[in-house]
């Protein structure tokens, strides 16, 4: 028994002394395993620069990546980060086509502790658009999936169409300025600020809401699970439905009626320039200024005109003041 315990201490001994040998000699790669087989993880960062003319459609189907929209003075395209999930870029005519590369949950070891690299690298990997300033696209397709901890910038960017769709990502528009929105949203928080929205539908699953700024034209709105937040807008036509979560509008001016349809959460109206309401909430208490109500009782105000805010709740209560 002696003897078996001083061999293995000797073999741990020399197994020590062989991994800080070949940490020494820099053998310590860290190791992928793909499909249950151990590759060598290639970690090589990459810079790639674009430069094109006259571009009017972009398409692009990213992933783990941040995507950066700016105003400069040419079309560019820049991408910063891992090699293995560095795009493709394809011009066609007038059409700028982005792809990524397919990604995949990869565990590496690196000789002391193991890791998912995925979740590293969505954070890491950049990709930076110019757009001229004053510029308008003809057509915007985006598509950003499977990417944790990503992050979507556009700041003063134009199109005629727009389609999006996002997952488990971060979406800031800033001065943008679409036409003919379709986007739809899953587990993601969306941002606006002095953006405008003209003719749309909105799609989102658990995804908040927050517009600060600009304006809504006919676009309708549907979301599961998400709270909203309207700050000092304008909206003209349109609808906003709500499965689950809490509405706010505040300093915004409604032309043209608007609906707010909200299954279960709490609506809070405020300082808002429109001709009329009407408020109803199923199971809840309601205030339209100095009136109350509640169990399904219908507050009225001017709900004869044309340009009527229309608020019912299935479950929440409603404050108007």
């Amino acid at each position: 028994m002696k003897k078996t315990i001083i061999s293995g201490f000797i073999i741990s001994i020399i197994g020590a002394i062989l991994l800080a040998i070949g940490f020494g000699l820099k053998g310590n790669k860290s190791i992928v395993f793909e499909d249950l087989k151990p590759v060598i993880a290639d970690s090589t960062k990459v810079t790639q620069a674009h430069t094109y003319k006259d571009i009017n459609k972009l398409d692009i189907d990213v992933k783990d990546v941040n995507v950066e929209f700016r105003e400069g003075k040419n079309y560019s395209v820049r991408y910063e980060g891992a090699k293995s999930s560095s795009p493709t870029v394809k011009k066609s005519g007038n059409q700028l086509q982005i792809k990524g590369r397919l990604s995949s949950h990869s565990i590496r070891f690196n000789g002391m502790s193991m890791y998912d690299d995925y979740y590293r690298n969505s954070n890491r990997n950049k990709m930076i658009i110019t757009l001229p300033k004053d510029s308008k696209l003809d057509e915007l397709n985006l598509k950003l999936s499977d990417s944790l901890l990503s992050q979507v910038n556009m700041t003063g960017i134009e199109a005629d169409q727009v389609k999006a769709s996002i997952h488990d990502t971060k979406l800031d528009l800033r001065d943008a300025n679409f036409e003919n929105v379709e986007l739809s949203a899953g587990d993601s928080d969306i941002s606006m600020t002095n953006t405008v929205l003209s003719n749309g539908k909105l799609d989102l699953n658990d995804t908040d809401v927050r517009l600060n700024g600009g304006s809504l034209m006919q676009v309708a709105m549907n979301i599961t699970d998400g709270d909203v937040d309207y700050n000092n807008l304008s909206i003209q036509g349109g609808n906003l439905r709500n499965n689950d979560g809490d509405i706010k509008m505040s300093n915004t001016q409604i032309q043209g009626g608007y609906k707010i349809d909200d299954t279960d959460g709490d609506i809070l109206v405020s300082r808002v320039t429109v001709d009329g309401y009407r408020v109803q909430s199923n199971d809840g208490d309601v205030r339209l200024f100095e009136q109350t109500t509640s169990n399904g009782n219908v507050l009225e105000k001017n709900s004869n005109s044309d340009n009527v805010l229309d608020i019912i709740s299935n479950d929440g209560d409603i404050t108007v003041n």
